[in-house]
Protein backbone atom coordinates (compact mmCIF):
# COMPACT_ATOMS: atom_id res chain seq x y z
CA UNK A 1 0.00 0.00 0.00
CA UNK A 2 1.24 3.47 -0.92
CA UNK A 3 0.17 6.85 0.40
CA UNK A 4 -1.08 8.92 -2.54
CA UNK A 5 -2.19 12.52 -2.74
CA UNK A 6 -4.49 13.38 -5.64
CA UNK A 7 -5.09 16.90 -6.98
CA UNK A 8 -8.00 17.42 -9.37
CA UNK A 9 -10.90 15.01 -8.91
CA UNK A 10 -13.04 16.14 -11.82
CA UNK A 11 -14.67 14.12 -14.58
CA UNK A 12 -11.59 11.98 -15.24
CA UNK A 13 -9.77 12.46 -11.95
CA UNK A 14 -12.57 11.14 -9.76
CA UNK A 15 -12.78 7.61 -11.27
CA UNK A 16 -8.98 7.47 -11.46
CA UNK A 17 -8.73 8.29 -7.76
CA UNK A 18 -11.42 5.71 -6.95
CA UNK A 19 -9.45 3.04 -8.79
CA UNK A 20 -6.39 3.78 -6.67
CA UNK A 21 -8.53 3.20 -3.59
CA UNK A 22 -9.97 -0.01 -5.05
CA UNK A 23 -6.43 -1.29 -5.47
CA UNK A 24 -5.68 -0.88 -1.78
CA UNK A 25 -3.81 2.42 -1.67
CA UNK A 26 -4.38 5.13 0.92
CA UNK A 27 -5.59 8.29 -0.76
CA UNK A 28 -5.93 11.94 0.23
CA UNK A 29 -7.27 14.52 -2.19
CA UNK A 30 -7.42 18.25 -2.75
CA UNK A 31 -9.66 20.07 -5.20
CA UNK A 32 -11.17 23.46 -4.27
CA UNK A 33 -13.73 23.05 -7.04
CA UNK A 34 -15.03 19.59 -6.09
CA UNK A 35 -18.74 19.38 -5.35
CA UNK A 36 -20.49 17.64 -2.47
CA UNK A 37 -21.29 14.55 -4.54
CA UNK A 38 -17.64 14.07 -5.52
CA UNK A 39 -16.40 14.57 -1.98
CA UNK A 40 -18.89 12.03 -0.65
CA UNK A 41 -17.98 9.51 -3.37
CA UNK A 42 -14.38 9.60 -2.20
CA UNK A 43 -14.75 9.95 1.56
CA UNK A 44 -17.32 7.16 1.74
CA UNK A 45 -14.71 4.69 0.50
CA UNK A 46 -11.92 5.90 2.76
CA UNK A 47 -10.31 8.90 1.08
CA UNK A 48 -9.34 11.91 3.15
CA UNK A 49 -10.08 15.45 1.96
CA UNK A 50 -7.36 18.06 2.54
CA UNK A 51 -7.93 21.81 2.44
CA UNK A 52 -4.62 22.81 0.87
CA UNK A 53 -1.54 21.51 -0.93
CA UNK A 54 0.85 21.73 2.04
CA UNK A 55 -1.38 19.40 4.08
CA UNK A 56 -1.80 17.09 1.08
CA UNK A 57 1.96 16.74 0.61
CA UNK A 58 2.66 15.49 4.12
CA UNK A 59 3.75 11.85 4.40
CA UNK A 60 2.87 10.99 0.78
CA UNK A 61 4.79 8.52 -1.38
CA UNK A 62 3.22 9.84 -4.57
CA UNK A 63 1.42 13.00 -5.59
CA UNK A 64 -0.79 12.88 -8.70
CA UNK A 65 -2.41 15.79 -10.50
CA UNK A 66 -5.12 15.75 -13.16
CA UNK A 67 -5.68 19.38 -14.09
CA UNK A 68 -7.15 21.38 -17.02
CA UNK A 69 -4.21 23.51 -18.21
CA UNK A 70 -0.48 24.06 -17.83
CA UNK A 71 -0.90 27.12 -15.60
CA UNK A 72 -2.78 24.97 -13.07
CA UNK A 73 0.09 22.48 -13.03
CA UNK A 74 2.67 25.24 -12.59
CA UNK A 75 0.66 26.74 -9.72
CA UNK A 76 0.34 23.38 -7.98
CA UNK A 77 3.98 22.47 -8.47
CA UNK A 78 5.80 25.80 -8.30
CA UNK A 79 3.44 28.25 -6.55
CA UNK A 80 4.00 29.79 -3.15
CA UNK A 81 2.18 26.87 -1.49
CA UNK A 82 3.24 24.45 -4.23
CA UNK A 83 4.98 21.11 -4.09
CA UNK A 84 8.41 22.69 -4.51
CA UNK A 85 8.07 24.59 -1.25
CA UNK A 86 7.05 21.66 0.96
CA UNK A 87 9.23 19.70 3.36
CA UNK A 88 8.40 16.30 1.87
CA UNK A 89 10.95 15.91 -0.92
CA UNK A 90 10.79 12.11 -0.91
CA UNK A 91 7.54 11.97 -2.86
CA UNK A 92 7.31 11.30 -6.60
CA UNK A 93 5.12 13.71 -8.55
CA UNK A 94 3.07 12.33 -11.46
CA UNK A 95 1.25 14.88 -13.57
CA UNK A 96 -1.46 13.24 -15.69
CA UNK A 97 -2.80 16.46 -17.23
CA UNK A 98 -2.65 17.18 -20.96
CA UNK A 99 -0.37 20.20 -21.22
CA UNK A 100 2.48 21.49 -23.36
CA UNK A 101 5.59 19.28 -23.15
CA UNK A 102 7.62 22.44 -22.51
CA UNK A 103 5.58 23.04 -19.36
CA UNK A 104 6.22 19.49 -18.14
CA UNK A 105 9.95 19.88 -18.76
CA UNK A 106 10.10 23.28 -17.04
CA UNK A 107 8.24 22.06 -13.96
CA UNK A 108 10.42 18.96 -13.74
CA UNK A 109 13.66 20.97 -13.94
CA UNK A 110 12.58 23.25 -11.13
CA UNK A 111 11.40 20.36 -8.94
CA UNK A 112 14.75 18.65 -9.46
CA UNK A 113 16.41 21.53 -7.59
CA UNK A 114 14.63 20.15 -4.51
CA UNK A 115 15.35 16.53 -5.51
CA UNK A 116 11.68 15.93 -6.28
CA UNK A 117 11.25 13.48 -9.12
CA UNK A 118 8.53 14.05 -11.72
CA UNK A 119 6.86 11.98 -14.42
CA UNK A 120 4.42 13.27 -17.01
CA UNK A 121 1.72 10.69 -17.71
CA UNK A 122 -1.23 12.03 -19.70
CA UNK A 123 -4.09 9.68 -20.51
CA UNK A 124 -6.06 8.75 -23.60
CA UNK A 125 -9.48 7.13 -24.11
CA UNK A 126 -12.80 8.03 -22.52
CA UNK A 127 -14.51 8.52 -19.16
CA UNK A 128 -15.80 4.94 -19.27
CA UNK A 129 -12.18 3.78 -19.51
CA UNK A 130 -11.29 5.92 -16.51
CA UNK A 131 -14.12 4.22 -14.61
CA UNK A 132 -13.06 0.73 -15.75
CA UNK A 133 -9.36 1.37 -15.19
CA UNK A 134 -8.60 0.77 -18.86
CA UNK A 135 -7.00 4.08 -19.80
CA UNK A 136 -4.00 4.35 -22.11
CA UNK A 137 -1.29 6.15 -20.12
CA UNK A 138 1.74 7.64 -21.89
CA UNK A 139 4.68 8.19 -19.56
CA UNK A 140 7.72 10.44 -19.70
CA UNK A 141 10.50 10.46 -17.14
CA UNK A 142 13.41 8.39 -15.88
CA UNK A 143 13.48 4.93 -17.44
CA UNK A 144 15.44 3.59 -14.49
CA UNK A 145 12.76 4.74 -12.06
CA UNK A 146 9.77 4.01 -14.30
CA UNK A 147 8.97 0.76 -12.39
CA UNK A 148 8.34 2.90 -9.28
CA UNK A 149 5.34 4.56 -10.94
CA UNK A 150 4.25 1.73 -13.22
CA UNK A 151 2.52 -0.18 -10.42
CA UNK A 152 0.52 2.92 -9.44
CA UNK A 153 -0.40 3.75 -13.03
CA UNK A 154 -1.53 0.18 -13.67
CA UNK A 155 -4.30 0.81 -11.13
CA UNK A 156 -5.78 3.36 -13.53
CA UNK A 157 -4.86 2.06 -16.97
CA UNK A 158 -4.70 -1.21 -18.87
CA UNK A 159 -1.96 0.10 -21.18
CA UNK A 160 0.89 1.97 -19.49
CA UNK A 161 3.52 2.87 -22.09
CA UNK A 162 6.94 4.38 -21.39
CA UNK A 163 7.60 6.97 -24.11
CA UNK A 164 10.97 8.48 -23.16
CA UNK A 165 12.47 11.29 -21.10
CA UNK A 166 10.39 13.83 -19.19
CA UNK A 167 7.93 15.55 -21.54
CA UNK A 168 7.70 12.53 -23.85
CA UNK A 169 4.35 11.44 -22.44
CA UNK A 170 2.91 14.87 -23.18
CA UNK A 171 4.48 14.87 -26.65
CA UNK A 172 2.99 11.49 -27.52
CA UNK A 173 -0.45 12.49 -26.21
CA UNK A 174 -0.48 15.69 -28.26
CA UNK A 175 0.76 13.92 -31.41
CA UNK A 176 -1.93 11.27 -31.04
CA UNK A 177 -4.64 13.88 -30.50
CA UNK A 178 -3.44 15.97 -33.43
CA UNK A 179 -4.08 13.13 -35.85
CA UNK A 180 -7.35 12.12 -34.22
CA UNK A 181 -8.76 15.65 -34.06
CA UNK A 182 -7.78 16.63 -37.61
CA UNK A 183 -9.03 13.28 -38.93
CA UNK A 184 -12.33 13.91 -37.15
CA UNK A 185 -13.07 16.91 -39.41
CA UNK A 186 -11.92 15.02 -42.48
CA UNK A 187 -14.26 12.17 -41.56
CA UNK A 188 -17.14 14.58 -40.97
CA UNK A 189 -16.57 16.24 -44.35
CA UNK A 190 -16.28 12.87 -46.11
CA UNK A 191 -19.51 11.49 -44.67
CA UNK A 192 -21.29 14.76 -45.43
CA UNK A 193 -20.18 14.40 -49.06
CA UNK A 194 -21.39 10.80 -49.04
CA UNK A 195 -24.83 11.90 -47.84
CA UNK A 196 -25.09 14.85 -50.20
CA UNK A 197 -24.02 12.68 -53.13
CA UNK A 198 -26.86 10.26 -52.50
CA UNK A 199 -24.54 7.34 -51.68
CA UNK A 200 -25.74 4.88 -49.04
CA UNK A 201 -23.74 5.60 -45.88
CA UNK A 202 -23.41 1.96 -44.85
CA UNK A 203 -22.18 1.01 -48.31
CA UNK A 204 -19.65 3.85 -48.30
CA UNK A 205 -18.29 2.95 -44.89
CA UNK A 206 -17.98 -0.73 -45.77
CA UNK A 207 -16.25 0.10 -49.05
CA UNK A 208 -13.83 2.63 -47.57
CA UNK A 209 -12.94 0.27 -44.73
CA UNK A 210 -11.12 -1.84 -47.33
CA UNK A 211 -8.90 1.04 -48.56
CA UNK A 212 -6.43 3.52 -47.10
CA UNK A 213 -9.39 5.86 -46.55
CA UNK A 214 -10.78 3.66 -43.79
CA UNK A 215 -7.78 1.59 -42.74
CA UNK A 216 -5.59 4.63 -42.27
CA UNK A 217 -2.19 5.19 -43.86
CA UNK A 218 -0.31 4.01 -40.77
CA UNK A 219 -2.06 0.64 -40.99
CA UNK A 220 -2.33 0.31 -44.75
CA UNK A 221 -0.17 2.21 -47.24
CA UNK A 222 2.84 3.50 -45.29
CA UNK A 223 4.12 0.12 -43.96
CA UNK A 224 4.07 -1.29 -47.49
CA UNK A 225 5.84 1.65 -49.13
CA UNK A 226 7.59 4.65 -47.60
CA UNK A 227 8.32 3.07 -44.20
CA UNK A 228 10.36 0.37 -45.95
CA UNK A 229 12.02 2.97 -48.19
CA UNK A 230 9.99 2.10 -51.27
CA UNK A 231 8.63 5.24 -52.89
CA UNK A 232 8.45 3.91 -56.43
CA UNK A 233 5.20 5.01 -58.06
CA UNK A 234 2.23 2.91 -57.10
CA UNK A 235 -0.18 5.83 -56.94
CA UNK A 236 1.65 8.94 -58.17
CA UNK A 237 1.35 12.24 -56.36
CA UNK A 238 0.37 13.99 -59.58
CA UNK A 239 -2.62 11.63 -59.79
CA UNK A 240 -3.41 12.10 -56.10
CA UNK A 241 -3.57 15.87 -56.68
CA UNK A 242 -5.77 15.36 -59.72
CA UNK A 243 -8.20 13.19 -57.74
CA UNK A 244 -8.17 15.59 -54.81
CA UNK A 245 -9.12 18.45 -57.10
CA UNK A 246 -11.92 16.32 -58.55
CA UNK A 247 -13.27 15.65 -55.05
CA UNK A 248 -13.19 19.35 -54.16
CA UNK A 249 -14.93 20.29 -57.42
CA UNK A 250 -17.56 17.60 -56.86
CA UNK A 251 -18.07 18.86 -53.31
CA UNK A 252 -18.63 22.39 -54.60
CA UNK A 253 -21.23 21.12 -57.07
CA UNK A 254 -23.02 19.42 -54.17
CA UNK A 255 -22.77 22.48 -51.94
CA UNK A 256 -20.24 20.91 -49.55
CA UNK A 257 -17.11 22.90 -48.69
CA UNK A 258 -14.24 20.48 -48.22
CA UNK A 259 -12.06 22.72 -46.09
CA UNK A 260 -9.63 19.97 -45.10
CA UNK A 261 -9.07 18.97 -48.73
CA UNK A 262 -8.48 22.55 -49.82
CA UNK A 263 -5.77 23.01 -47.22
CA UNK A 264 -4.00 19.86 -48.42
CA UNK A 265 -4.07 20.94 -52.08
CA UNK A 266 -1.42 23.54 -51.26
CA UNK A 267 0.96 20.87 -49.98
CA UNK A 268 0.55 18.66 -53.04
CA UNK A 269 0.94 21.64 -55.38
CA UNK A 270 4.29 22.51 -53.81
CA UNK A 271 5.46 18.95 -54.51
CA UNK A 272 4.62 19.22 -58.21
CA UNK A 273 7.78 21.23 -58.91
CA UNK A 274 9.98 18.60 -57.28
CA UNK A 275 11.06 15.01 -57.80
CA UNK A 276 8.03 13.94 -55.77
CA UNK A 277 5.58 14.70 -58.58
CA UNK A 278 5.82 11.20 -60.07
CA UNK A 279 6.72 9.29 -56.91
CA UNK A 280 4.33 7.30 -54.74
CA UNK A 281 1.82 9.26 -52.69
CA UNK A 282 3.33 7.90 -49.47
CA UNK A 283 6.54 9.71 -50.46
CA UNK A 284 4.79 12.86 -49.27
CA UNK A 285 6.06 11.78 -45.85
CA UNK A 286 9.60 12.43 -47.10
CA UNK A 287 8.51 15.66 -48.79
CA UNK A 288 7.01 16.99 -45.57
CA UNK A 289 10.14 16.04 -43.65
CA UNK A 290 12.36 17.79 -46.18
CA UNK A 291 10.11 20.85 -46.11
CA UNK A 292 10.66 21.02 -42.37
CA UNK A 293 14.43 20.36 -42.57
CA UNK A 294 14.18 16.95 -40.92
CA UNK A 295 16.36 15.18 -43.49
Amino acid sequence: MKNIGFIGVGTMGLPMALNLLKNGHALSFYDPFSDKKTIEALTEVGAKQESNIPDLCKSQDFLISMLPIGKNVKDVALGEDGIINQDNTDLIYIDMSTILPADSIEVSKQLQTKNIQMFDAPVARLVNNAIDGTLLIMVGGSLQDFPKVEEILNCMGSDVVYCGAIGSGSKMKIINNYMAIVSNILTAETLSLVEKSGIDQKLAIELMSTTAAGKGHMNFSYPKKVLIDDIGPGFKNVLALKDLRLAIEHGESEGIELTSGKSVVNVYEKAMDTKYKDLDWTAMFNFVKESNNLD
